[in-house]
């Protein structure tokens, strides 16, 4: 049974233009009948037709040698090669017909007939009134060679649904007119879409798995928004205990603009005992609340039994790899133009070290926009500028909110103890700016921001360093502890602007640079702040209770060089005589490219006791490539840290720089493949190629002269061609510079046997290395022979 995509369907349109010519009482009996000879008897009421005989009844039409028909009984026969076409039917072709128009009955001896891609054959074959046929002694295919099929399905009655199923018992498959396989019944569909039945078993082995059975169970249609899949997966394994077996379930729903996902359970079956046996849920979820999809539930993810589970159980190499177990559900709502709320559990398992984490929940809730809202009323006309309630519009404000409980647990190896560590917090932070200008050329934004804490956890022994502290949970509404509570403040001040330099030399297709400086002064101002000594933060909602006192100056300057050239020369319309009426037919067309861009930025704290100057951060891009920018990061420091006086300023010191450099490219086309084709043409065969690649590099000053480097280094290469038309074959593989060797391979080929099709696929590293065969039948992908070999302990 094949599994077809969920997706919604239009109802059907009655037809009620074509009838079916058989069952039809309403149509006029007329017969319309040409031929080269005609013999009619007056007596019997019978007639023949001879030599390229042609009969029209309804919507039918009837070819043959011969055709004779009794009108008194209303028998019609036909003979040599005769040939049956219907508008609503596929045509029907034997030796001789036979039919009855009073019963609606007619029989077919030697027939053939086609449906989307599928051969039906039969020794006699029998049309009933309610449009069911019946098969003696018939083969059913997809192959389309007429002289010779290479596989059919044959079976000593068969009972056909036109465009719905085919029943057939007792069944033998036949490859190259060689039986290989007897069922005593089958039932296959002949209608796309979905539909419920049971799943096509697979059966194969391999030296690592041993025998298995795979896909065994029913997949259930129940409508167009819903369908679900029960499944086994029987195999014997390497050591003959079953203990990869597998039993999964898997429910799919979707109704267009308003839900989709699906949730599916696997359970690993250790010698087919349920209490031992472990599970992998995997589910995905989106909801729209509301008709304008402000409102939104989603979420997705994965649970396992143990953290072991996939890499001891799993034949799938993808999912041997996949070592986190991470799960969310998220609700997402929007409130008019500038409101926002966030509620979401979550869950992130880290499968390698044993980490888990856990939100419940956490919700986040912001706003932002101009603090005074003048609404126009129809006719009113906007302020002026320089107006005070211009002046009032550019006040902006801000205002974000996060409350969360997290727990978090690591794995211990030593002391066998829960490690498991509980945070809960709330995080306020509100923001106002104004947005101004000075002299109409510098960008003026004062800000003030106040933030305020509270923490469910205290410091026990405050007083110690914080290597020794211990955290516990201080909400207790029972005991009247409530936590803590704490806030600091700020207040900033900056001024930018942009200077342009334009530069037009005129020098061929060359016509210009453009250099943008983007200078930008700060100062801010915070209090030191440090009043609840027992207040113990939460870790992942960025509060600082104590704050040190800071009067910083900070200074960037970003340059932007640009140029500009002529990509294509317009041309003059000289078809004019007039030179004054002589108009461009082409235009002049432009390009620009960023040459350079340049980023650095540093600060001063007045307030700070030493150390005032920060690190120099800069960074410098260069476009090597219409569409790539090579970008270089440093940092220097005014203050030499292995230097006998580290806190004495100096003159900028690199302690940092660094580089990435990363591409990829594809290439394909077609190559001549030396043969002519039927019409005289050469088969053009197609081919690609692909390359990634990785590098980069950062160094760190670790002592005056030293600096410790890191680099990471690797090229992936992948292509594809065909050898002839029916053959394909791949390849990818991956190098690590860093180790020295290919750390991956994978060679894939492929070959079109006619109605067949081989696959053969070779990993000789990594996970789940070996190799897979099968062949199978293109239109029918679950008939197949699969053998191979995977090796997935070598992973441990």
């Amino acid at each position: 049974m094949t599994r077809f995509e969920l997706e919604e369907r239009e109802q059907p349109v009655e037809d009620t233009t074509e009838v079916d010519w058989m069952n039809d009482t309403t149509g006029v009996d007329t017969i319309e009948y040409h031929a080269v000879d005609l013999v009619y008897d007056v007596e019997t009421s019978t007639f023949n037709l001879n030599k390229s005989a042609q009969l029209k009844y309804r919507t039918a039409t009837l070819e043959s040698d011969t055709i004779w028909m009794d009108q008194k009984n209303q028998i019609l026969a036909a003979s040599g090669n005769p040939v049956l076409r219907e508008t609503k039917n596929p045509s029907l072709s034997g030796m001789r017909l036979k039919y009855n128009l009073k019963s609606k009955i007619g029989e077919v001896y030697y027939a053939t007939t086609f449906q989307d891609n599928q051969q039906l054959n039969g020794m006699e074959v029998r049309r009933l009134p309610d449009t069911r046929i019946q098969i003696a002694r018939g083969d059913f295919s997809t192959c389309n060679d007429t002289t010779h099929q290479h596989f059919y399905f044959y079976g000593r009655r068969m009972v056909v649904k036109p465009k719905e199923t085919i029943t057939a018992r007792p069944v033998v498959l036949n490859i190259a007119d060689v039986p290989v396989a007897v069922l005593p019944m089958i039932v296959a569909p002949l209608k796309s879409g979905r539909k419920s039945g049971l799943l096509t078993p697979k059966f194969g082995g391999d030296q690592k798995q041993g025998y298995y059975l795979r896909n065994i169970g029913f997949y259930y249609a129940a409508n167009d928004y819903w369908d679900a899949t029960l499944s086994a997966d029987i195999i014997e394994g390497d050591e003959a205990r079953f203990e990869k077996s597998t039993l999964s379930g898997e429910i799919r729903y979707k109704k267009r603009y308003l839900l989709d996902g699906h949730i599916k359970y696997t359970s690993y079956l250790e010698e087919f005992d349920f209490s031992r046996s472990g599970y992998d849920i995997d589910f995905s979820h989106n909801q729209n609340l509301t008709p304008d999809a402000k409102h939104t539930l989603s979420g997705q993810g994965s649970f396992v039994s143990s953290t072991d589970v996939r890499k001891k159980n799993s034949l799938e190499s993808s999912t041997i790899l996949n070592q986190q177990a991470n799960a969310s559900l998220a609700y997402s709502g929007k409130f008019g133009n500038n409101k926002s709320l966030t509620v979401k559990v979550s869950q992130n398992q880290n499968l390698t070290t044993g980490m888990l984490e856990r939100d419940l929940p956490d919700i986040q809730y912001r706003m932002s926009g101009n603090l005074f809202n003048f609404e126009l009323e129809e006719g009113e006309v906007a302020a002026e500028d320089g107006s005070f309630q211009s002046f009032l519009e550019k006040f902006n404000y801000s205002f974000t909110n996060r409350f969360n409980y997290k727990s978090h647990r690591e794995r211990d190896t030593t002391l066998n103890k829960d490690t498991t560590a509980h945070y809960l917090g709330y995080t306020g932070t509100y923001t106002l700016d104004y947005s101004g200008r000075l002299f109409d050329v510098i960008n003026i934004t004062p800000r003030a921001t106040f933030t305020g804490y509270w923490t469910g956890t205290s410091w026990r022994n405050p007083n110690d360093s914080l290597y020794k502290r211990k955290r516990y949970l201080s909400f207790n509404p029972e005991e009247g502890t409530y936590g803590n509570v704490a806030y600091n403040h700020s207040y900033s001040l900056t001024a930018d602007t942009k200077l342009y330099g334009i530069w037009v030399p005129e020098i061929g297709r060359f016509t210009g640079i453009r250099h943008v400086l983007s200078p930008s002064v700060s100062y801010t101002y915070a209090p030191e702040i440090d009043t609840v000594k027992t207040f113990a933060p939460h870790p992942y909602l960025g509060q600082y209770p104590y704050q040190q006192k800071q009067q910083t100056v900070g200074f960037s300057l970003n340059n932007d060089f640009d140029i500009k050239y002529l990509k294509v020369a317009g041309h003059v319309d000289t078809s004019r005589g007039d030179s004054a009426k002589k108009a461009k037919a082409v235009e002049d067309q432009y390009g620009t490219r960023r040459l350079l861009t340049t980023r650095h930025s540093f600060s001063y704290n007045f307030a700070a006791d030493s150390l005032n100057f920060s690190d120099i951060s800069s960074s410098f891009g260069f476009q090597i490539l219409p569409d790539y920018m090579f970008t270089i990061n440093t940092r220097h420091s005014f203050y030499h840290k292995y230097d006998t006086n580290p806190n004495k300023v100096r003159f900028p010191e690199l302690t940092y720089w660094g580089y990435e450099l990363s591409k990829s490219f594809h290439w394909s086309g077609t190559f001549n493949g030396g043969l002519p084709s039927q019409l005289e043409k050469y088969e053009m065969l197609n081919w690609s190629l692909s390359l990634d690649y990785r590098y980069s590099f950062s160094s760190t000053r670790v002592a005056k002269n030293l600096f410790k480097d890191n680099i990471s280094h690797s090229t992936g290469i992948s292509a594809t061609f065909q050898p002839t038309v029916n053959w394909d074959v791949s390849y990818s593989t991956r190098y690590d510079y860093n180790e020295g060797k290919f750390v991956s391979h994978e060679f894939t080929f492929k070959r079109v046997l006619h109605c067949w099709q081989l696959d053969f696929t070779w990993t000789p590293t990594g996970p789940a290395a070996g190799w897979s065969f099968s062949v199978y039948v293109r239109d029918l992908p679950d008939i197949k022979l699969n053998a191979g070999s995977t090796d997935t302990k070598s992973y441990d």
